[in-house]
């Protein structure tokens, strides 16, 4: 009887925009991608998704693919299982630290919204200003999302009640430094990151992808050391440091490239299938 090949990775993380999604408009998962995310399960080694995006939509947009591991959610904020869509862990943000970010906003009237869950598990996306081009803003911030006003005002209504996330419209061509900006500003009791070209995100301190996977790996009992993940951004960084894999997609910024092992070709060539059949299905 032939000696069955060991695995070569515990488990495959993917990022999700500018790694198998297009980020700026709504054009699905390539079938290639989704093939080789289809094989590689099949072969044996669980496929799992660590995003800035919610559980929701997770639960809404990927379940073709047959993900059932839980996944790392809303910037590392809240872990999930991506069939039911029950939260297994969050995190969410200080209240006074939320509240200064409210008050920054309405002052500076940016385009920002706070995330929050709700009863259900479900996230609520609570936005100040509306700035049109609702289908476009619809992929790039989620949706559904509610105009509410002022953030102060609806934190105050609120109470006790504190989001899992802030975010904000910041394009990286006007404001390249924003998120070195805003930490500094802000302090100690936030994490700050770029999600996105276009995205600067605050999440509770310490809270990141990276962290995100850390926990999700103690909940599944699996060695960082085995696992590959791919990513393309800034705050891909923390998870792609965590892993004995970490992959850049030919897309990705010039210090995600730099950490990386390995670059894939970007994600118009399905650059994560490319990757998935080099170092997972042997092809």
């Amino acid at each position: 009887m032939p000696t069955a090949q060991p695995r070569p990775y515990d488990l495959v993380i993917l990022d999700l925009d500018g790694t198998i999604l297009n980020p700026y408009e709504r054009s699905g998962i390539s079938a290639r991608v989704a093939a080789a995310i289809r094989a590689v399960q099949e072969a044996g080694v669980p496929v799992t998704i660590a995003t800035g995006r919610t559980l929701d939509f997770v639960v809404e947009h990927l379940a073709p693919l047959g993900i059932v591991t839980p996944v790392v959610t809303t910037q590392g904020a809240v872990i999930g299982d991506p069939v039911t869509g029950h939260i297994l862990q969050e995190w969410r943000l200080p209240g006074s630290d939320a509240h200064a970010l409210a008050a920054w906003s309405d002052e500076q009237a940016r385009v920002s919204a706070f995330f929050f869950t709700d009863e259900a598990g479900h996230i609520r996306i609570c936005q100040n200003i509306d700035p049109g081009r609702s289908d476009f803003y619809d992929h790039v911030m989620g949706s559904p999302r509610a105009i509410v006003g002022p953030l102060g005002a609806l934190l105050a209504s609120k109470g006790d009640h504190a989001p899992v996330k802030y975010m904000m419209i910041s394009d990286v061509a006007d404001e390249p430094h924003m998120p070195a900006q805003m930490q500094s500003h802000f302090g100690a009791g936030v994490t700050m990151s770029r999600t996105h070209p276009l995205l600067v995100e605050a999440t509770a301190a310490g809270v990141d992808k990276g962290e995100g996977v850390r926990h999700l790996l103690a909940l599944l009992d699996i060695d960082p050391a085995h696992v590959l993940a791919i990513g393309d951004n800034e705050n891909d960084l923390p998870m792609l440091k965590l892993v004995g894999m970490p992959v850049a997609m030919g897309n990705a910024t010039a210090s995600v490239k730099a950490l990386a092992q390995w670059t894939a070709p970007p994600i118009d060539e399905d650059g994560a299938a490319i990757a998935m059949h080099r170092f997972v299905l042997g092809e």
